[in-house]
């Protein structure tokens, strides 16, 4: 691998998808990443995609991990279609990000870390690696808020609810793995746990209120499975008692917000969109007698401000993580490893709510 790592992109589109919307603005801000080729949905959107973006559109996944010149594999597409798409690139040893959530359950996670020759391969955990998380993390270590005491996050999640669009209907049916407990809690779980630590001694109560939605662009009625009601406590390391409730369909109240409470300070951490992976976050902070005001990040923490407010801004941070990584250097990019455990705490999470 040269100084330049050249990148393929499955699911890039020409009409504004993930791909176009976050990965792509990331790939620009870093010089050391290029894009140099993509697969899309069908062979016509493959054309368009690929004379938007100037690169060769690919037939397959296969063809593309075939190119000598393209060094990692970036699979953006929904999750239940990681598992048939990251073959070939699993069997090549090429270096690989997927989209997180890897995998519709664990068990398909598990194969896909095992499978195929060994290789770099990284998830889409992209608030693991945020500068707000990592600042916040180094916040608390440094003593901000003393000693821990508590962690409360409520987080309003605007899909879910009574209503699905034709593209994400898939995900009002649990067993395709793209829910509510499976996307913004798990991202903000991980999130906690880099900064906080580890949940443990968990409660839990999982609920699917709205058992029926509808599509809007065909006004057929769809049933629903995926949970839209999760509401957790447990403890974090020092023994410190953490809440967090996510309220799926929720539009009309608090987006994000996260309090954390210590013997000297407080924290609170909100957002301006129930997706606190890619929301805009702002942090307020108080120490002793102060007052709740608003706290500056230092520059170091955010290498592309140019990319604030948008998509591609935490992961073009997770991008520059890989980056280090492919180069031999230490770095926080969370690999399929990571993902596996995730995915094993929230299935955990899931069952202690089915146990009860």
């Amino acid at each position: 691998m040269g100084d330049t790592i050249g990148v393929g992109i499955v699911g890039l589109s020409a009409t504004g998808n993930w791909g176009s919307l976050a990965h792509w603005p990331a790939l620009k801000a870093i010089p050391r990443l290029q894009l140099r080729g993509l697969t899309a949905r069908s062979p016509q959107s493959t054309a368009a995609a690929a004379t938007l973006y100037g690169v060769p559109g690919y037939d397959s996944v296969a063809e593309m991990t075939s190119r000598e010149d393209i060094d990692l594999i970036a699979i953006t597409v929904r999750v239940p279609e990681h598992r048939e798409l990251l073959g070939p690139v699993l069997e090549s040893g090429k270096a690989v990000l997927c989209e997180w959530p890897l995998a519709r359950n664990l068990a398909e996670a598990e194969f896909l870390r095992d499978t195929g020759r060994p290789g770099p391969r990284f998830t889409g955990l992209q608030g693991h690696v945020s500068p707000t998380t990592r600042w916040v993390r180094d916040l608390i270590a440094d003593g901000y808020v003393g000693e821990v005491l508590s962690s409360s996050m409520i987080c309003s999640f605007p899909g879910g609810g009574p209503t699905f669009t034709s593209a994400s209907a898939y995900t009002a049916d649990a067993a395709n793995g793209a829910t509510m407990m499976s996307i913004p809690f798990a991202h903000a779980l991980d999130m906690q746990a880099v900064t906080l630590g580890e949940l443990t001694e968990t409660t839990a109560t999982v609920a699917t209120l709205r058992t029926q939605a509808v599509n809007t662009d065909t006004g057929a009625t769809i049933p629903k499975t995926a949970p839209d009601q999760i509401a957790v406590t447990g403890r974090l390391p020092g023994g410190a008692v953490a809440g967090m409730h996510f309220r799926g369909g929720a539009l009309r109240t608090t987006p994000f917000a996260w309090e954390i409470d210590g013997t000297r300070g407080s924290l609170r951490i909100t957002g301006d969109v129930g997706l606190p992976m890619s929301a805009a976050l702002t942090v307020e902070g108080a120490r002793d007698k102060e007052s709740l005001s608003p706290l500056a990040p230092p520059a170091e923490y955010d290498r592309f401000p140019e990319l604030s407010g948008t998509p591609a801004h935490n992961v073009a941070h997770l991008y520059a993580q890989i980056v280090e990584a492919l180069s031999g250097r230490d770095s926080d990019a969370p690999t399929f490893e990571h993902a596996v455990e995730l995915h094993r705490w929230i299935e955990a999470i899931a069952a202690k709510a089915t146990a009860r």
